[in-house]
C-alpha cells in the first residue's frame, strides 16, 4: 500500500515534470498553467484534505480542458454543488464540493468519502444527465490519473493530437490506454 507521504511526493514530482515540459513549447505554455502552491494561510480549512494537499503543491491550474480552481476562487465556484430543480442527480453543498471543471462540466468531491465524481459527456447539459461516475478515491489520485495521466482523453473527449494529450504523450503519461490510432506505427 502506498503511504500518504509517497502520494504527496508523486504529486510534487508530476507537477514539476508538467511545469518543466509545459515551458518547452509556446503552445503548451500559452494554454496551460500550473502555478506555485498556495501559502497555507490562503488554503481554507473546510476544503477536502487531498484538494488542500493539491493547492499546497499547485494553486489551481489549467491542464488542457481541465481547470482546477485556485484557493482564492474555489469558494465562489461552489454554486455548482447547489441543488438544481429538475436535475437527474441531486447534489448539495453539504455533501459535494466542486474543485474544478472539465470544459464547463463540474467535477465533484464527495465530502464524506473524498472520492471524485464527474458527469461523463453524454451530449446533454451535465445537470440534466443521469450519468454520474466515480473517477477516483481522492483528488490526488484523480489529478495523477485523470488530468495528468492515461484517463485524460476519456475524461475530456480530447483527441491525441490536441495540445494537452500531446504533452502527456511526450511524458509517457498516456500509457497503453490511448486509442489504437495513436499506438499504430506511423
Amino acid at each position: 500500500m502506498v503511504g500518504e507521504h509517497e502520494v504527496t511526493a508523486e504529486l510534487r514530482r508530476v507537477v514539476e515534470e508538467l511545469r518543466a515540459t509545459t515551458a518547452t513549447r509556446n503552445e503548451w505554455s500559452m494554454l496551460n498553467s500550473l502555478p506555485a502552491g498556495a501559502r497555507p494561510e490562503r488554503i481554507g480549512s473546510d476544503l477536502p484534505d487531498r484538494y488542500r494537499e493539491f493547492l499546497a503543491v499547485c494553486d489551481g491550474g489549467t491542464c488542457g480542458d481541465v481547470t482546477v480552481f485556485d484557493a482564492a476562487t474555489v469558494g465562489s465556484m461552489q454554486f455548482y454543488a447547489d441543488r438544481v430543480d429538475g436535475a437527474e442527480i441531486s447534489l448539495g453543498r453539504e455533501e459535494w464540493f466542486c474543485p474544478g471543471v472539465v470544459s464547463d462540466e463540474p467535477i465533484f468531491v464527495n465530502r464524506s468519502t473524498g472520492a471524485v465524481w464527474y458527469f461523463p459527456d453524454t451530449g446533454i447539459e451535465w445537470w440534466k444527465s443521469a450519468a454520474f461516475e466515480r473517477a477516483a478515491d481522492d483528488f490526488t489520485t484523480f489529478f495523477l490519473a485523470w488530468v495528468a495521466g492515461l484517463h485524460y482523453m476519456r475524461l475530456t473527449g480530447s483527441r491525441p493530437e490536441e495540445q494537452w494529450p500531446d504533452l502527456l504523450s511526450v511524458l509517457g503519461r498516456l500509457g497503453d490506454e490511448r486509442p489504437a490510432e495513436v499506438l499504430a506505427p506511423g
